[in-house]
């Protein structure tokens, strides 16, 4: 199973586009559809930005892992605090 675990730094809400997490990817591989369980809820990763681009994957080897940002839905606010690693893994 594809895991990737991202740790957040940042936390903002964007009007419009749901909540912005900025962080860097600590291991694996990261796409877009993949989703958390945080306090038994899944979070479905909506995007990935870095650089002003939105690639389709970043790995943990990219330039873009050691800072790049992530989309998620704004109700996630609630179950996120900046530090705590958040481990992604592939959608069933």
């Amino acid at each position: 199973m594809d895991e990737a675990i991202f740790v957040p730094q940042n936390i903002f809400k964007v009007a419009g586009k749901g909540l912005v997490v900025s962080g860097f990817l600590k291991s694996g591989v990261l796409r877009p559809g993949m989703a958390a369980k945080i306090k038994n809820q899944e979070i479905p990763l909506i995007g990935i930005e870095a650089f002003n681009q939105q690639p389709e994957e970043v790995k943990e080897t990219d330039p873009a892992a050691k800072q790049m940002g992530i989309i998620l839905p704004e109700t996630a606010a609630k179950l996120l605090s900046s530090g705590e690693e958040i481990i992604f893994t592939e959608s069933k």
